[in-house]
């Protein structure tokens, strides 16, 4: 938010002498008024995550549990299977407090893996296929991990790693193996001298031993472990707890969210993420929502599997939903039965949030398209737009019942409401803390004078007086520019709303050792058309971008002079925008020098 609209948004906040508020969210907690109370009011039940789906399903045998390229799984098959590959685990010499690595999609046998480890009290060690040989194999190391589960499409590739690492037992399992289609698809060719075996005989060596005994719940017993992205830093190992997912779903209910037996839930978010294992996987299944699975992340599939499976439900990146903008894709489709549509990631325009709510309720669906945000350290989302709050263009909504959130000064004081600064959670679904980096750990939280524990989170942003949050970037997201601080977002925010933009990314660029601002810019079809039939085009173009910059911020700092122009960005193999490649590029800039009193003339004139 630039400051003329700070300012405005201070002076309504004044004006609502209604309120009764002490002006600090944290001690108001604006947001509770949007609460179902009697949902509030509930007991958090003392289980693990498998006593959780257990007690809640076992009682409905026929009911669908999951659904898998045409196969129905229903809740009798499914607590089946998860017996089986507890034995399976067993039958390896899996106990409680070992880790088992898991890299798999979202597959059947990646859930049934899950909630066996959680029966046996072992730790799911949740591995993303995209890491890199020596990054893996020191994740297997560090758990000392003896037993991995990897499907077949990832393995080849991983293989000669893996086969040097120390893990005793590789399960190969076809992506396909629960499907009607599985004798369809093509199987790894595995070395009968070696410690690789397939899924199902991985499963027959198990059958004969006794009923596994389920491990009673333990106050903070490990459950899973997930990473960082690595995206600031080292990835790290986030390790969960069995009380970090029961409180997550405990307060879906709570906060509006409709959701109950014999409804359906899309699962797209990966398994090696906490949301795709928290939101999309354990809490449909706790309430007996079935959950419809395709591990393929492709945008195409994923707006024909809405149309055909009708889903309830869905997490999903913001990415996937700009699928529905295809007409092709939704025409003459009905849409109605979509009722919680949520995006998280990569934030989301409100241009393209419109549009795609359009498409929504010209085939007959009326749901907004609901915002959620949290990290893995925080256990999966922190806040959302519900269904009982006013949702708030911009605003990642409010906190989820029982998280406290707050914004901070780099003293850790608390600010007021629209003043911007650090963004804290205080929330009973906290990571346990890095794994055996206890140094990371306790620079990663802030205990207060009350003993508080909080989740630094590391965006910075602000609250509004309905607790309604908004993000506005990384807290590491500036740049040093003639001694001045400069958040390249703001920067980023401003270019955004001119016409003719794509994407843009602003990053600091060192020249000679003087630091500058550079742009990199990817425009519009149309534009590039004009670039390329008028010579002075593009100069004439960042000339104005750069007086627009300038009017909006008073700041001649805040105004770049350095300006890339692309095709695309490269991303790293997390999905995320690969920032530390393109700040070694040094080539290929257009340098436009800055005309700071012209731009105080034309600013007067207007």
């Amino acid at each position: 938010m630039i400051k003329e609209e700070l300012l405005e948004a201070k002076q309504n906040l004044l004006k609502l002498k209604t309120l009764k508020l002490s002006g600090y969210p944290t001690i108001d907690k604006p947001w509770t008024v949007n609460y179902n109370q009697k949902e509030l009011g509930k007991k958090i039940p003392k289980r693990t995550v498998f006593q959780e789906v257990y007690n809640n399903n076992f009682s409905f045998p026929k009911d669908l549990a999951l659904e898998f390229f045409g196969t129905k799984i229903n809740y009798s098959t499914f607590f089946k299977n998860i017996e089986a590959t507890a034995k399976a685990f067993q039958e390896y010499g899996i106990k409680k407090g070992d880790f088992a690595t898991i890299c798999a999609a979202g597959i059947p046998e990646t859930v049934y893996s899950f909630y066996a480890l959680s029966k046996l009290g072992a730790v799911a060690n949740m591995i993303a296929p995209h890491f890199e040989k020596k990054d893996l194999i020191a994740r297997i190391s560090d758990c000392e991990s003896d037993i991995l589960i990897i499907m077949d499409k990832f393995y080849p590739e991983l293989k000669d790693a893996i086969k040097n690492s120390r893990i005793k037992n590789i399960i190969i399992l076809p992506t396909l193996n629960s499907s009607i289609l599985r004798f369809a698809s093509k199987k790894y060719k595995i070395d009968s001298y070696s410690n690789e075996l397939y899924w199902n005989q991985f499963i027959k060596d198990g059958k004969n031993r006794a009923e596994i005994q389920t491990i009673p719940y333990e106050k903070d017993l490990p459950l899973t472990m997930v990473y960082s992205s690595g995206t600031t830093g080292a990835s790290k190992g986030i390790l969960l707890s069995n009380d970090s997912f029961q409180n997550s779903i405990q307060s879906y209910p709570a906060s509006g969210v409709d959701i109950s037996r014999g409804q359906k839930f899309y699962q797209i978010i990966p398994p090696w993420y906490s949301t795709g294992l928290s939101t999309s996987i354990h809490l449909p299944l706790s309430y007996g929502t079935s959950v419809f699975m395709d591990p393929r992340f492709e945008r195409d599939v994923f707006v024909k599997n809405i149309v055909k499976a009708k889903p309830n439900y869905c997490v999903a990146p913001t990415s996937m939903y700009e699928g529905f903008l295809d007409e092709k894709l939704v025409k003459n489709k009905d849409l109605s039965f979509f009722n919680y549509p949520f995006e998280g990631g990569e934030p989301l325009s409100d241009e393209v949030a419109t549009k795609i709510e359009t498409v929504f309720k010209q085939h007959g669906n009326n749901s907004p398209l609901r915002v959620a945000y949290g990290q893995c350290e925080c256990g999966a989302a922190i806040t959302t737009q519900t269904q009982m709050a006013e949702s708030t263009r911009g605003s990642v909504g409010i906190p989820l019942p029982g998280i406290t959130i707050g914004v901070f000064d780099d003293d850790f004081n608390e600010l007021p409401y629209y003043e911007r600064g650090q963004i804290l959670a205080n929330t009973p679904c906290s990571m346990l803390g890095y794994y055996k980096n206890d140094k990371a750990t306790e620079e990663y939280f802030h205990i207060d004078k009350n003993g508080r524990k909080w989740n630094c989170t590391g965006d910075i942003g602000y609250i509004d007086e309905k607790g309604n949050l908004f993000v506005e970037g990384r807290a590491s997201d500036y740049s040093i520019i003639n001694g001045e601080k400069i958040y390249n977002f703001d920067i980023e925010n401003i270019i955004m709303e001119l016409d003719g933009i794509k994407m843009c990314d602003v990053l600091e660029f060192d020249d000679d050792d003087k630091k500058e601002l550079a742009v990199h810019i990817i425009f519009t079809d149309e534009i590039q058309k004009n670039m390329k039939t008028n010579k002075n085009y593009l100069e004439e173009k960042l000339h104005s971008l750069q007086q627009y910059i300038y009017e909006k911020t008073n700041n001649e700092n805040m105004v770049p002079c350095r300006f890339k122009i692309r095709e695309s960005f490269p991303y790293a193999k997390s999905g995320k925008r690969d920032v530390a490649k393109i700040k070694q590029e040094k080539d290929g800039f257009i340098v436009i020098n800055k005309t700071i009193e012209e731009y105080k003339q034309k600013k007067l004139s207007r």
